[in-house]
């Protein structure tokens, strides 16, 4: 099967090549829990564990031209990043004498992988808040998330994090994200399997509490994975939405429509259009955006409704673009200073 998205594939893309087959149930299931994975397009490290990126952090300087005279060289302002990665792994068991009621082999490993579905979920939701809150520079054997490159009022992309006004630490985030090799996304190891490994251990002892064994049959499953920021213009965080504050009506705390609206006009994807763009913020954020916005005289010239996928889901759009519910998204952040 051709991939939906040859040039830049997704997780779930990469889940149809033949030689990835054996991840591809594994992929789907995280890809069901992290809304992420059907957004970000993912590449294989080019130095093995780790990526390096040229990272573009200011234009070359131009000249005026004179006839009959040369033309200085100009050098861009580059600099050369190394992303990590970093793998999460759970393992399931699952007593032999529930499995073997089954007879037929694809209906074991039917009900072996159901059993096996909240570990999924578990680890789709730990990817979700590595890609948002992990830091490496703290702990080293996980992936550089997002927060940790836009977490100042003050620095170098400080215009790409608006501020919620909000203070404490009952603050929320919303993103807004450009997914595109020129843009942001995420990484796997070179030569594994979409950074995604499944492993069937067959039938093991185990010990109940008593001391007395009984026999299970045991999977392990394992994502590798990071993130790449090479463009910083092409993300946008608005930061220090105090939650507690919030009202329906925005008479006080955040007015979210007019937070989104600072957000696009930040973002340069606004002008200059390649890659997906997405917006991500947690359930909370959602419920007050629908409140608010029903009692906005132009709701319409901000929000839309659209059907997508086979399964006609609903999907939000601020200006066209799609919003994601995400609950990795914390209502506990510091705020952003």
């Amino acid at each position: 099967m051709a991939l939906l998205n040859a040039q830049f594939p997704t997780l779930l893309d990469l889940a149809q090549m033949p030689e990835n087959k054996d991840a591809a149930d594994v992929i789907n299931m995280l890809a069901a829990q992290n809304p992420i994975l059907e957004d970000a397009p993912a590449f294989e490290c080019n130095r093995g564990l780790t990526h390096e990126s040229q990272i573009k952090t200011g234009l070359p300087s131009v000249t005026w031209g004179k006839l009959y005279q040369g033309i200085p060289a100009g050098k861009g302002n580059m600099q050369t990043v190394k992303d990590t990665t970093g793998f999460v792994e759970s393992a399931a068991e699952v007593d032999t004498r529930f499995v073997d009621i089954f007879e037929k082999a694809e209906d074991k490993a039917s009900v072996r992988m159901d059993m096996a579905s909240d570990h999924l979920e578990a680890m789709a939701q730990e990817g979700a808040t590595a890609i948002f809150y992990h830091d490496s520079s703290i702990n080293p054997e996980k992936p550089m998330g997002l927060s940790p490159r836009f977490n100042s009022l003050s620095a170098e992309n400080s215009s790409q994090v608006i501020n919620g006004g909000g203070v404490g630490n009952d603050n929320t985030s919303i993103w807004m994200v450009t997914w595109d090799k020129k843009s942001c996304h995420l990484i796997y190891p070179k030569g594994h399997q979409a950074g995604v490994k499944r492993t069937d251990r067959g039938i093991i002892p185990k010990q109940d509490s008593n001391g007395n064994t009984y026999m299970v049959y045991r999977e392990e499953f394992a994502w590798h994975f990071g993130v790449v920021l090479k463009n910083w213009q092409y993300v946008v965080r608005i930061a220090n939405i105090d939650v507690s504050n919030l009202t329906k009506d925005a008479a006080t705390g955040a007015k979210i429509l007019d937070l989104l609206t600072d957000a696009y006009y930040a973002h340069k994807g606004r002008r200059t259009s390649f890659g997906k763009t997405c917006i991500y913020m947690n359930t909370t954020i959602v419920k007050f955006l629908d409140y608010q916005a029903r009692k906005s005289q132009n709701e319409n010239l901000f929000l839309t409704f659209d059907n997508y996928g086979p399964n006609s889901k609903e999907i939000l759009h601020f200006r066209g673009v799609p919003i994601r519910e995400c609950d990795a998204i914390l209502n506990s952040e510091d705020a952003v200073v």
